[in-house]
C-alpha cells in the first residue's frame, strides 16, 4: 500500500467546533467539498450519518472512524477532525471523541479500503501519536505524526 499521507492532506485537517457527532461528521466532511475526492458531499454526508445511526463509529481511545464507501467518492482519501472539548459519540467506551478519521471510499474500491483503515488503526493505536495529533499548534505537525 502507498505511503498513509498520499490519501490525505493538510487541507483534509480541521479542528471542530460542533459538540454534536453528526454535526461534526458534517464538518470534516466538509474538507472534501470541491475537491477531486468526492463529487456529492451531501450524498456523502448522508451515507455517513446512515452508518452512525446503525452503530456508533466511536471506537473507544477518544477516536470516532466514520467511514463510507459510495459512488460519488472518486479518490479513497481519508480527513482528520480534532476536537480539544471532546464529542459525545456513544463510544464502546463511553468516553468522548477528540480524534475523528473520517474515510470516504468509492464503491469499488474495498481492498483499499479495509488496507486504509487498518493502517490508520495500526498507527493511531499508538497513545503518544494520538495525543500529538490531538494536541498539535498546526496541520504540519498532524502529518509528521501519522509519518512518524
Amino acid at each position: 500500500m502507498k505511503d498513509l499521507m498520499d490519501f490525505s492532506n493538510e487541507k483534509f485537517i480541521k479542528r471542530i467546533k460542533s459538540k454534536n457527532k453528526f454535526k461534526a461528521i458534517e464538518e470534516v466532511a466538509s474538507v472534501f467539498k470541491n475537491t477531486d475526492v468526492c463529487t456529492d458531499i451531501d450524498a456523502l454526508n448522508k451515507a455517513l450519518k446512515e452508518r452512525e445511526e446503525i452503530m456508533s463509529t466511536g471506537i473507544g481511545l477518544g477516536m470516532a472512524i466514520p467511514h463510507a464507501k459510495i459512488k460519488s467518492v472518486q479518490k479513497l482519501s481519508f480527513a482528520i477532525g480534532i476536537s480539544k472539548q471532546g464529542i459525545e459519540f456513544d463510544s464502546i467506551d463511553g468516553n468522548p471523541v477528540h480524534l475523528i478519521v473520517l474515510v470516504a471510499a468509492g464503491e469499488r474500491q474495498h481492498k483499499d479500503y479495509l488496507k486504509l483503515l487498518s493502517h490508520i488503526m495500526a498507527v493511531l493505536k499508538d497513545e503518544d501519536i494520538r495525543e500529538k495529533i490531538i494536541n498539535s499548534s498546526s496541520n504540519k505537525e498532524i502529518i509528521e505524526a501519522f509519518k512518524a
